[in-house]
């Protein structure tokens, strides 16, 4: 008659024999080698020279240098104005100068008054 085994129960390892090799479990370099690789593979992706954290800065970099961009073409679309103005309008030129420079006419007579 066939010996059937019973499903909850286990033999004892043999004398001498590895007690991992008589239930079936061996030793699995390989796994061991996985685990230390994804192990390394995720201290890398957060810590290092290419980690998430400094993607994330670059990224923030990327926004402020994009805003900055945008206020430097909207300045630069101003000045493009006021150069036109000048160009077509010689009395605006002729204003900015007496202002911010103080220039006079040749027989103009300039009053300056103190401030009290």
């Amino acid at each position: 008659m066939p010996k059937r085994f019973n499903r909850g129960h286990r033999p004892e390892p043999a004398e001498g024999a590895d007690p991992l090799e008589s239930h079936g479990r061996r030793p699995r370099p390989g796994l061991f080698l996985l685990l230390c690789f994804l192990g390394l593979l995720l201290f890398l992706s957060l810590f290092g020279d290419r980690s998430l954290f400094q993607l994330y800065q670059m990224w923030s970099a990327r926004a402020h240098l994009e805003q900055q961009i945008e206020a430097l073409k909207q300045e630069n679309a101003l000045l493009r104005q006021e150069v036109e103005a000048l160009r077509r309008h010689p009395s605006r030129t002729e204003e900015i100068a007496r202002r911010d420079l103080g220039l006079v006419r040749p027989g103009e007579t300039v009053y300056q008054f103190r401030k009290r």
